[in-house]
């Protein structure tokens, strides 16, 4: 999807997109990789997913190359990556507040709520602490368990959830930081035969569909499809000698059953696109 995005934004301004990296998350191939196009000195602009601060020194080097560099997704602060012209994406504060927002409500103020991560790392560790901090202040009859590694192996995430469950049977609500976790909890569910109010991350089909059929309550949208053409947008302007904020902000809508229908619409979009 966010490739797709990325190339559909280029194509629509003008621009050949090309997307660089390697077949798995290789961070120091695809940073040789992407030193190679920059070595060509015919590259333009350049969108770095980095999450990962080893790909600061090639940040640095497209900056002083007069490459501008947008940065989708993950929240950097203003001038701690040196080269950076700017980034896209939401405020994950603001959608974990959200999200315990709305917990909060469906079960009513009270009972257990379980937190998952696929990783401990910065981003997904400031939702869970954002989350807890809002929803114990907001509902105090409300526990917030301490969060827990469910992975990215579906089969070891089901399994971690279903020791959550029948170790809290207290539980009525989940949340998941990662993209894999209403497939997680959805199992989970299956696994314990227990029924609670499940919420994960991203607007993927088969996470749709979970919501669609009700095994998870909602999703949240990180919006991966506007990061990556945004920043296709954003390196135009650049480019072109405008001067853009360092933060471009978007909206990540939590999505439940009633608001499916624009990202099914999303979806086909990509698969379209893929089968080209």
């Amino acid at each position: 999807m966010t490739q797709i995005a990325f190339l559909e934004g280029c194509r629509k301004l003008g621009y050949e997109g090309v997307v660089v990296g390697t077949d798995g998350p290789d961070i120091a191939g695809t940073i040789a990789l992407a030193e190679q196009v920059l070595a060509r000195g015919n590259a333009k602009g350049m969108a770095i997913w980095t999450g990962n601060p080893a790909f600061n020194p090639l940040i640095e080097r497209a900056g002083k190359a007069g490459v501008p560099v947008i940065l989708p997704h993950f929240p950097m602060a203003e001038g701690t990556i040196p080269g950076a012209t700017g980034i896209i994406g939401c405020d994950p504060a603001a959608y974990a507040q959200t999200a315990a927002e709305e917990i909060g409500k469906a079960i009513e103020g009270k009972g257990t709520v379980a937190i998952t991560q696929g990783s401990f790392n910065t981003t997904e560790n400031l939702v869970a602490e954002t989350f807890t901090k809002f929803l114990t202040e907001h509902y105090p009859n409300v526990k917030v368990l301490k969060p827990e590694e469910e992975g990215f192996d579906p089969s070891k995430s089901v399994t971690k959830a279903v020791s959550i469950l029948q170790s809290h049977p207290d539980v009525v609500a989940a949340l998941s930081t990662t993209g894999g976790g209403p497939t997680t909890w959805a199992g989970a569910q299956r696994g314990a035969g227990r029924k609670i109010v499940a919420v994960g991350m991203d607007y993927t089909r088969i996470n749709l569909d979970l919501v669609k059929n009700g095994e998870v309550f909602a999703v949240i949208g990180q919006p991966l499809w506007e990061e990556s053409f945004g920043a296709a947008e954003l390196l135009d302007r650049a480019v072109r000698g405008e001067k853009i904020p360092w933060w471009t902000h978007l909206p990540a809508p939590f999505i439940t059953k009633d608001k499916l229908a624009p990202y099914s619409q999303l979806l086909d979009k990509v698969e379209s696109a893929l089968k080209r």
